[in-house]
């Protein structure tokens, strides 16, 4: 047998050794805690070891990419939500499969992937390929957890740059002409969305129920992603929102439009609910603004709206953040902090009232305006 050394690796304080024996990568457990002493004796024994651990019928299993894609997939499932679990399988089918989906696991490299992931970048999004990256990680990774790959080649690949996502809301006046322009049931919509703060998938997930309109609140407890009414983004998504008088009035009157017809808020013109926002921004958002001569936005900036309006007329930062679902006001101030109006104040006025007084003032005076001369000059 041919041994080309690789080493020792250590993985759950367990030793195990590795190399390629006639081409072919192993990674064997030794059974025997990382101590000091077992570490000295596994390197200084590798080989022989990793010899003596291989077995006749010890050959690895080959798998293409799409093979053992579809297992990794299909054996985490549990562990993600619905529309995660959807969305990965959606990036793997479309753009790993068709480069990588017949080669061998063992056989990517990290140029291949360097290349695949720049190829990408020239089709969609850096958070797009951001996310197929994720997906393809994920699958490799397993494969390395199963001892099919010696490591992760994207562990070699940089991630994609991700601009940040560009905050572009509307203005008051804007807001004004939109809403007057706009009637009825996407009129309410709009409204309660440049008001609240609201997610598009949180405003067309919402039901009757989450409305309180005794306590003047909004409960925000689910979300309508690609069809599948899921679970909101995050942890701190779940939230209770204050119901501005300007939203309850106008829920009020939605309720006479679709309350006692369906539970949720916002129907689409055949009376069902909506499954994403793209009916919304095809068939009432980019017209209106169209014909408002008004720069188009994606339906996403009412919520960028909402914080920007509500912090440049001096709102509280932590009530916007609440009602924005963030995480802290971090959050918000990474986002919004341009919206915050500066207050013309004079600082540290009480330093007016003091005399600092030197020695040898006048020749120290003297000193600076020469100083000032000579450095002018």
């Amino acid at each position: 047998m041919k041994y080309n050394k690789s080493g020792v690796f250590v993985r759950n304080n367990i030793i195990y050794v590795q190399g390629h024996v006639d081409g072919v990568f192993y990674r064997k457990s030794t059974k025997k805690e990382a101590t000091k002493t077992n570490l000295l004796w596994a390197k200084k024994n590798v080989e022989s070891v990793l010899l003596s651990l291989i077995g006749k019928n010890d050959e690895p299993k080959s798998y293409t990419v799409e093979e053992f894609g579809y297992l990794s997939l299909d054996i985490n499932s549990s562990n993600r939500r619905e529309n995660t679990q959807k969305g990965y399988l959606r990036n793997f089918r479309v753009h790993i499969l068709p480069v990588f989906g017949k080669w061998d696991v063992t056989q990517i490299r990290p140029t291949d992937l360097k290349k695949w992931q720049n190829d990408l970048s020239k089709k969609i999004s850096g958070k797009t390929v951001k996310n197929v990256r994720t997906v393809f990680r994920s699958i490799l990774q397993d494969a390395f957890m199963d001892e099919i790959l010696a490591t992760n080649p994207f562990d070699r690949v940089k991630p994609p740059k991700v601009l940040p996502t560009e905050v572009n809301p509307c203005s008051l006046e804007e807001v004004q002409l939109i809403t007057k322009n706009s009637n009825g049931h996407f009129r309410n919509y709009l409204l309660t969305a440049f008001f609240t703060g609201m997610r598009v998938g949180e405003l067309i997930a919402l039901h009757w129920e989450d409305i309180d309109f005794i306590n003047d609140t909004i409960s925000v407890k689910r979300s309508m992603v690609r069809g599948i009414l899921d679970l909101p983004k995050t942890a701190n998504s779940y939230r209770t929102i204050d119901m501005l008088l300007v939203v309850k009035e106008t829920l009020l009157e939605q309720a006479k439009l679709t309350r006692g017809r369906s539970e949720f808020v916002f129907l689409n013109q055949y009376g069902e609910n909506y499954k994403d926002s793209s009916n919304l921004t095809r068939r009432l958002w980019k017209p209106l603004l169209q014909r408002l001569d008004i720069e188009y936005r994606i339906l996403y900036q009412t919520r960028h709206t909402f914080a920007s309006l509500m912090l440049q007329q001096g709102e509280e930062i932590g009530w916007v953040s609440q009602m924005m679902g963030h995480r802290d006001i971090h959050t918000t101030l990474t986002k919004y902090a341009r919206y915050i109006p500066r207050k013309q104040t004079k600082r540290a006025k009480f330093l007016n009232n003091i005399d600092f007084e030197m020695e040898q003032s006048a020749q120290n005076l003297h000193s600076v305006k020469s100083y000032v001369v000579n450095e002018c000059n």
